[in-house]
């Protein structure tokens, strides 16, 4: 059986059809079941952490817990760099302060920690702090600021500038240029 010029251009377009469709069929699913890149390749990065939590239990049961949305680690600087930070400070004698920030940053190598940017520090009791900045001392066990500070609660608010938290104290002191009013 011989066939027809015209069969033998029909069938070989048809097969080139198949081929390419198998082809592209092939690619697609490839490409569906190649795993995604999950974190981002950052400069001077070791590692990129989405919901970082850290705790750490210190003296008479003072404790702190670091929490934030995103970390990244450079392990050559011993540094954490956090977005949209909270911390949560439970003195020794029982005080609990949340504080948060939308920056912070931890040297990992001295445990000392900085928070940003919208600085609030509520208290169990109800008081609330606002400031520019925040740093903590692990050494001195001391969270502290030289930046003007406000406190409100239902009945007061008092502005002054600086403020210092002793953690093994459950001290809290505003500094200086303290102005209080009765709500």
């Amino acid at each position: 059986m011989k066939l027809s010029k015209k069969t033998i251009i029909i069938s070989s377009i048809v097969f080139v059809l198949i081929a390419i469709l198998i082809a592209a069929v092939a690619i697609i699913k490839f490409n569906v079941n190649k795993p995604r890149n999950l974190l981002k390749a950052l400069p001077d990065v070791d590692l990129q952490i989405k919901g970082f939590v850290y705790t750490e239990v210190g003296e008479a049961n003072a404790k702190w817990e670091v929490k934030a949305e995103t970390a990244t680690y450079n392990k050559k600087l011993n540094l954490a760099v956090f977005d949209r930070v909270q911390i949560k400070l439970t003195t020794s004698d029982g005080k609990v302060f949340e504080m948060s920030a939308d920056k912070g940053r931890m040297f990992t190598d001295k445990k000392n920690v900085e928070i940003k940017d919208n600085v609030v520090i509520i208290s169990d009791t109800g008081d609330r702090f606002s400031t520019d900045h925040l740093s903590y001392n692990d050494a001195e066990k001391k969270f502290y600021t030289d930046a003007p500070v406000t406190m409100e609660n239902k009945s007061m608010k008092i502005s002054g500038q600086g403020l210092s938290i002793y953690m093994n104290k459950g001290e809290l002191n505003i500094l200086s240029s303290v102005k209080a009013r009765i709500i």
